[in-house]
């Protein structure tokens, strides 16, 4: 004997209405078959669920799981007789089917050969999907995520279909399952810019020596000739751990670059009367 878990769908339920179960729509199984059976039967089944007939329980309001185990049986075309199945009963409320539109939330590891990275953001469409199910249950969910993602060695982009997570949320449907997701990766090397280092207006009439500092960053090939010294502004700014210096600060920065570093951190300044 062997145990397995499955999820219960309903069929033949109303366009305009929705079904709330109290408990879980997973069921727990023991079954008897042969190895081989059991494991064909289990990788057929991995995506699927056992379905019951709405039609055939509508005017009920509890279902006994034990009259629907030869059609069960059935729909794992009869290799695995059932010997045991948790909860045996399950209890239901039919009510009017509520719709909302949710973000789709990809969840991923990403882990890079060296001087490799993403060359730019992360896409996915769709981005978010309809669900519908009772109201109860539809306004707790914000958004929906991903199966968890991991790619190792990656230098090169990568699409895939990832599968939405949608095992915990009872009573809920809809008809996407998964959703395409980009992974634009492309082979970084380091850059070096000169730039001027400017002052907040109350550091007005300072000097700073340096005049200039170093920017030095990572950028994507494609990106390289792109970054160019107007677009980003060093600002030298006061700050009470330091005597007789003031620390240089990123304040405008391209945003196709990584791991912005400035050289020197802080400067001699020299204040000038007039």
């Amino acid at each position: 004997m062997f145990k397995l878990e499955n999820y219960i769908q309903f069929y033949n339920l109303p366009e305009d209405k929705a079904l709330s179960m109290t408990q879980a729509r997973k069921i727990s199984f023991t079954v008897q078959g042969s190895g081989w059976n059991f494991v064909r039967s289990k990788m057929q089944l991995m995506s699927d669920t056992l379905k019951i007939d709405y039609l055939t329980i509508q005017d009920r309001d509890e279902i006994d799981l034990n009259k629907s185990l030869l059609d069960f049986e059935s729909q794992w075309n009869g290799k695995l007789r059932i010997m045991n199945i948790y909860p045996s009963k399950i209890n239901y409320i039919v009510e009017k089917k509520r719709i909302r539109k949710v973000p789709i939330i990809p969840v991923y590891t990403l882990n890079f050969t060296d001087e490799y990275d993403l060359s730019d953001k992360v896409h996915w469409y769709p981005d978010s999907i309809y669900i519908s199910g009772p109201i109860e249950n539809i306004r707790k969910i914000k958004s929906v995520k991903t199966l968890p993602i991991v790619l190792n060695n990656l230098n090169t982009t990568v699409q895939m279909n990832a599968v939405l997570d949608l095992d915990e949320y009872n009573n809920i449907n809809t008809n996407i399952k998964t959703t395409r997701i980009s992974f634009p990766v492309e082979q970084y090397t380091e850059g070096v810019m000169d730039i001027g280092i400017s002052q907040r207006n109350e550091n007005s009439g300072m000097i700073t020596f340096p005049s200039q500092c170093k920017i030095v960053y990572r950028v994507a090939l494609s990106n390289y000739n792109k970054i160019i010294p107007q677009t980003f502004k060093v600002i030298a700014e006061k700050d009470n751990k330091l005597t007789n210096r003031l620390r240089l600060k990123l304040a405008s920065v391209p945003s196709n670059i990584k791991d912005v570093r400035i050289i020197p951190e802080t400067v001699e300044y020299l204040i000038i009367k007039r």
